[in-house]
């Protein structure tokens, strides 16, 4: 098992991204430690750059969740009550189908799908907005941050 080299926490050898710091894990034999910046300007990404998005979860709003991180690697990504969610949560105030995430033009867009309770970003209710860096999304009691490499 290794370790984060910021943080100290355990991380598996496939993750990408600390589940506890969100600090970029670097696969090679380099020492140079990634943090990621939580500005308010989103990088311009390439395509292959795409890949270097996630959700980290933060604790949730009521009680404390285990820290998980979500691979944004798909074009589309489901979020939401229903089994076939990518990215499932339990909780009866998040409706089946409750938003989405969509990679397009090198970057990431939020939409929510017709849920009942809403999807925020930055505390604001949204229907439809492109992500940026460090960005909190809530659904229901969980909460995330986008975080963009």
């Amino acid at each position: 098992m290794r370790v984060c080299p910021v943080c100290g926490a355990e991380v598996s050898a496939n993750m990408k991204f600390c589940a506890e710091c969100g600090t970029k894990l670097d696969t090679g034999q380099s020492t140079v430690s990634y943090a990621p910046s939580f500005g308010e300007e989103l990088e311009p990404a390439t395509a292959g750059g795409a890949e270097g998005a996630s959700l980290i979860e933060l604790d949730q709003v009521e009680g404390t969740a285990g820290r998980r991180m979500h691979d944004l690697s798909d074009e589309v990504v489901t979020v939401g009550r229903g089994q076939e969610s990518s990215i499932f949560l339990d909780d009866v105030t998040v409706s089946r189908k409750h938003a989405e995430i969509v990679r397009e033009d090198g970057g990431y867009r939020i939409r929510d799908v017709g849920s009942l309770n809403g999807t925020y970003v930055n505390r604001v209710r949204v229907d439809a907005v492109d992500l940026r860096n460090g960005d909190e999304i809530q659904v229901g009691k969980y909460r995330f941050r986008f975080v963009f490499s």
